[in-house]
């Protein structure tokens, strides 16, 4: 399978002799005698050139199920033999306000589990470098496979405490537009989603200052720079604390935070477990803010 593979994927049968160091006449019998288990071509050939046909592309499709399968085996089979590795590697890309009580809640329970953060973005989807991610999606957006929406937040405007508006049920844009802005940093994943809204609503807020840190952003606001869109459950780090959430009536955006994981199908029990304890977490912490 990984003889096919690489030449399914190369379409070229001395660069697949290359990266599996093998001869390329006898990788060439491999595939034809592949060929000739299954009864039928995997590959269109002219001359030197060849291309995978359906049926190469249907046995590619489940070669990679196999060789996933034999590596989740791999992994599970080396878990169980040094039963030491507890360490997950977590990326977090929304809801950074909530993350160090959960991981908290969690260590009472697993007091053995450490963990590592990351909050950078990846450029390769194929080869991630963590073990579950926490981000989030809004709109028609697709949620990505081995993923779980964890909450639904809507967009709310935060001002400061003792601000005109903070003690308003809810306002209007029409009440914010003269109101100067404060943002995260435009390549923020929330920063984007405020921006697409606004632009849906033709509204275009005055920004006076923008962080990459949500604390500091709210810290902007608790010293009165501006107000901001935040998220109405994840924004704030510390309830009650001098800002005030109110709603926009004519700013109706809703995000959906998810968790992902890199795994098809055998995850380690401390993943598998964190995995299982963050959704219930954030159930709970959903339930809680029902009225």
């Amino acid at each position: 399978m990984i003889q096919f593979q690489a030449v399914a994927e190369l379409e070229h049968m001395t660069r697949a002799a290359q990266r599996l160091n093998l001869a390329q006449p006898a990788l060439s019998r491999t595939i034809q005698n592949l060929e000739n288990e299954l009864g039928a071509s995997l590959f269109d050939r002219s001359g030197r050139r060849m291309h995978l046909n359906e049926n190469g592309r249907i046995l590619l499709r489940y070669s990679r199920l196999i060789l996933s399968s034999i590596q989740d085996a791999k992994n599970e089979i080396a878990a169980q033999k040094s039963g030491t590795e507890t360490c997950i590697r977590l990326c977090v890309h929304s809801a950074t306000a909530l993350i160090p009580q959960l991981l908290m809640d969690f260590r009472r329970i697993r007091p053995e589990v450490r963990f590592e953060i990351v909050q950078r973005m990846f450029q390769s989807a194929e080869q991630p470098e963590y073990d579950m991610l926490i981000d989030s999606i809004v709109g028609d957006e697709v949620l990505p496979r081995n993923s779980c929406v964890l909450m639904q937040e809507d967009a709310m405007l935060a001002v400061r405490g003792d601000h005109p508006l903070a003690r308003r049920d809810s306002v209007a844009l029409s009440d914010i537009q003269d109101e100067p802005f404060v943002s995260l940093r435009r390549d923020r994943p929330w920063a984007r989603i405020i921006q697409k809204a606004c632009n849906e609503v033709n509204f275009a807020p005055s920004i006076v200052a923008e962080s990459d840190n949500p604390i500091t952003l709210c810290d902007f606001v608790r010293c009165g720079l501006g107000v901001c869109f935040l998220p109405s459950r994840t924004g704030l780090p510390r309830q009650g604390d001098g800002i005030a959430l109110v709603r926009v009536s004519d700013f109706a955006y809703t995000r959906h935070l998810y968790l992902h994981w890199c795994y098809n199908a055998y995850l380690p029990p401390h993943v598998a477990a964190f995995r299982d304890f963050a959704v219930q977490w954030f159930s709970d912490l959903a339930d809680a803010a029902r009225p």
